[in-house]
């Protein structure tokens, strides 16, 4: 008699997996006819269905155990391209003025004198971007320490990336940067005008250099009507023109001495 109700069981247990089979099969030929967008809705058709038959807590647990993964993917999809649109945007956006004030880090005055100056002069688009930076700290007499490293090798990557149009510095850091070529040449880079403006004003600063006849690599702005006005706290200050910058980004460094220039003769 066991024997019997267990081959029973069996029997219809087989004959439900067969049905289960077959409606699977038959879901599977259905669906390999369909179109792909019909198949999509014949899925959510599926799982509206499944999720009919839910009370509202198991719905809620059905949706976060196999949605939220799909929808944070969504989500995170969707931040990574803001932000690489973002820093497109950043990456493209025009110049106005990159600059550089080096060994006067406490300077409060220098970044708003320096944008309201130039926005005053030339015509700048209303998305051009200023870099002033002046979180610079070098001291080449003195021993190199692990923090010192970091200002120099910053300083080194603006002189030799097209970036930093105009360095404002002492004496020192014109002298250390110079003697490798890193500085330009004012004599043989300036426009006439300027060259000669600066040449009768005696503001022209000599050091050694790589260059054979000429050795003007900064320009002194001891006492100039900016240096007043900028804050700016280094007992004799100088300009200097990295030597590795684009033709345009050497505009904008005469554009910003004709600047200085013309305070002086206000």
């Amino acid at each position: 008699m066991e024997k019997n109700l267990a081959k029973e069981k069996k029997e219809l247990t087989n004959t439900e997996n067969q049905k289960k089979e077959s409606i699977v099969t038959e879901d599977s030929l259905e669906l390999h006819d369909m179109s792909p967008k019909e198949r999509r809705r014949y899925k959510w058709n599926q799982e509206r269905e499944k999720i009919k038959e839910l009370t509202f807590w198991r719905k809620v647990q059905y949706i976060i155990t196999y949605y939220f993964w799909k929808f944070f993917a969504v989500v995170a999809a969707v931040a990574g391209i803001v932000i690489i649109i973002h820093q497109i945007y950043i990456a493209t956006r025009p110049i106005a003025l990159d600059i550089a004030l080096v060994n006067d880090p406490e300077n409060e005055a220098f970044e708003e004198t320096v944008t309201t100056l130039y926005s005053s002069y030339y015509e700048v688009p209303e998305d051009a971007l200023y870099r002033v930076d002046t979180n610079y700290v070098i001291h080449p007499e003195e021993t190199y320490t692990s923090s010192d490293l970091a200002y120099y090798s910053k300083m080194m990557s603006n002189l030799t990336k097209e970036s930093t149009q105009i360095i404002i510095c002492d004496e020192d850091v014109v002298k250390f940067y110079a003697v490798d070529g890193y500085m330009t040449e004012l004599k043989h880079a300036l426009p006439e005008d300027i060259y000669d403006t600066l040449l009768a004003e005696n503001r022209l600063y000599e050091c050694e250099g790589p260059v054979e006849d000429s050795d003007y690599y900064a320009i002194d702005l001891t006492g100039m009507k900016f240096v007043e006005e900028a804050g700016i706290q280094l007992e004799h200050p100088y300009l200097c023109i990295p030597t590795v910058l684009s033709e345009e980004g050497r505009v904008v460094s005469f554009n910003f001495i004709r600047i200085l220039l013309d305070l002086e003769n206000q």
